[in-house]
Formats: structure tokens, sequence, C-alpha cells
């Protein structure tokens, strides 16, 4: 009899220790996985941190690149416009007031079409934009009240990020483009603008020019 009590207590003490090793066991594995969500939550951070940078030097380079284009291409307009302006006589550029008055509209019309383009552009680029927040504020909510299936979601948010900064990407491509032929425009359209005057000046000189010799020393002796 006590033999078998004393297997009984040998097999009870036994069975107890191999729980306590597979308790030991799941709150190694437990703690594995919170370590390995830490580390993936720290890496989804600093990869955030790191596209906030990223944009942000984009913005400074595309606003470098403008200038330094901007400055490029008014020196080839203000040089054309000067070779021009020697091989041919103004008048033969703009004839009359009319056709001053078709080139401005023209001009008009198409800075409209433009900046409604660029507006397109801006408006799909800002959708994006708060698409991405909402996905990144959605990421750090899931981080504070716990993962559920953590590695799907981690691969589905991942997935989701990778989507957005390629839409984010090619909107970029496009608004900078939209970017460069409206900065050029406006360029062409000051520098159009700037020759009408210049024309009209010259008009009203040539137009003294042509006027009898009397009528202009009347007209000087008015002016004393």
């Amino acid at each position: 009899m006590g033999g078998v009590i004393s297997r009984c207590c040998n097999n009870s003490h036994e069975s107890n220790e191999e729980l306590r090793g597979r308790v030991v066991v799941l709150e190694e594995e437990i703690r594995e996985m919170k370590r390995a969500r830490e580390r993936d939550a720290w890496a989804y951070e600093q990869r955030l941190a790191d596209f906030a940078s990223k944009e942000e030097e984009w913005k400074r380079e595309i606003r470098k690149k403008q200038e330094e284009e901007e400055e490029e291409e008014e020196k080839k307009m203000l040089s054309k416009m000067s070779k021009e302006d020697r091989r041919r006589p103004c008048l033969e550029i703009c004839e009359d007031d009319k056709e001053r008055h078709f080139l401005v509209e023209c001009m008009e019309e198409e800075q409209a079409r433009r900046e409604e383009a660029v507006a397109k552009w801006k408006q799909l680029y800002l959708t994006i934009k708060t698409e991405l927040d909402d996905l990144i504020q959605r990421t750090r909510e899931g981080e504070r009240f716990g993962w559920g299936t953590e590695e799907s979601m981690m691969e589905q948010l991942q997935k989701d990020l990778r989507d957005r900064e390629e839409a984010m990407e090619t909107l970029r491509s496009h608004i900078a483009v939209m970017a460069k032929e409206a900065s050029k425009k406006d360029r062409e359209i000051d520098i159009l603008r700037q020759s009408l005057r210049i024309l009209s000046y010259r008009q009203k000189g040539v137009s003294r020019m042509n006027l009898p010799r009397g009528f202009c020393s009347l007209a000087g002796g008015r002016d004393q």
C-alpha cells in the first residue's frame, strides 16, 4: 500500500513539474512575441520617420530645381527676345491693339486651363495624403490597444503603406511636371506682357516722330 502511494506521489510530482515546464515555455514564447511586436512597431515608426524626412528633402530639391530652371529659362527667353528685336522691327511683332488684345486673351485662357489642372492634381494629392495619415493613425491605435492577429495585420499595413507611397510618388511626379509647366507659362506671360508694354511705348515714340516739325515745335513750346 505504501508503495502505491509513493508511486502516485512521484507521478503527481512529475506531472506538476511537467506543467511548470510548459508554463515556463509558454511564458517565454509570450515574451518573445511581445518583443517581436515591439521590434516591428519600432521598425514601422522608423519607416514612417524616414518617409517624412524623404518627403521634406524631396520638397526642398523640387524648390531648388525649379528656381534654377526658372533662372535658366528666363535667361534664354530674354536672349531670344533680344535677338528677335534686333532682327525685325517691333511693328512686325504686333500690328495693332486688336492683335495685342487677342494675344492677352489667349494667355489668360491658357493660364486658367493650367490652374484648373494643377488644382485637380493637388486635390488628388491631398486625398491620398489624408488616407495615408488615417492609416498611420489606425496603426498607432493598433499598437496602443493590441494587434489581434499581429502578423497578418502588419503585412496588410505594410502593403497599404507601399501602395500609398507608390501613389504619392506618382502624384509627386505629375505635380512636379505641372508646376514646371506652370512656372514656364508664367515666365512666358510676364515676358510677353513686358514686350507688349515696350511695343506700346515704341509705337508712341514712332507716332511722335512722324508728326510735322511745326507741330513738334509747337508741342515742345507748350511743354516748356
